[in-house]
């Protein structure tokens, strides 16, 4: 099963966007740092596990330190704890690290997730572009079609033509049939089709 990466990068970049959030609690000695910190684990699970990525382990197991940290059992090779300061101040750098890490997990899945999809778009530009020398664009694209269908039916004629085949199969190989033609839609826009 091949993700839609566009749908997935946006809950990514959402997930991220909310960690300032979660770090202005903790900045402020907000007793709701650790409820929310934990539900945005929860939800970081959610999204990577819908979207079936390993990853879920990752931060399933970050999830687990924190709970582990809340009745002050930390990883010593892990994290220090200093001698001296409170339990809930230990608690709460502890619960902070552990956010970093997860921050770090997400981040990594948004880095390669983007690079595919700019590459996909790299790829859908060019083959439009084949499409217009060719004139094979305008036939399709001036058509009584609605939206959707005139995209179906460009990228339809784009893996039927020789030249453009492999183009095609390139960008399914990255993202999903639903990007391709998102990423067709937004091209045609730039060019002013």
């Amino acid at each position: 099963m091949q993700i839609v990466v566009t749908t997935f990068l946006n809950q990514l970049y959402e997930l991220l966007a909310r960690g300032s959030a979660i770090v202005t609690l903790y900045a402020e000695k907000e007793a709701g740092f650790i409820p929310a910190l934990d539900a945005w684990l929860i939800e970081c699970e959610s999204v990577l596990k819908s979207n079936r990525r390993p990853q879920v382990g990752e931060i399933a197991g970050v999830r687990a330190q924190l709970l582990s940290a809340s009745r002050a059992v930390y990883d010593r090779n892990a994290i220090s704890v200093p001698a001296k300061g409170s339990s809930r101040k230990t608690f709460h750098a502890c619960a902070a690290i552990l956010f970093h890490h997860a921050v770090n997990v997400l981040g990594s899945q948004y880095r390669v997730f983007s690079e595919r999809k700019d590459e996909a778009e790299k790829l859908v530009r060019q083959i439009l572009l084949v499409s217009l020398q060719k004139g094979s664009f305008f036939s399709i694209w001036n058509s009584e079609l609605g939206p959707s269908h005139k995209l179906s039916d460009l990228w339809e004629s784009f893996a039927a033509d020789k030249d453009l085949a492999q183009g095609t199969r390139q960008v399914l190989s990255a993202v999903h049939y639903v990007d391709a033609l998102g990423m067709l839609g937004e091209a045609i826009d730039d060019l002013k089709l």
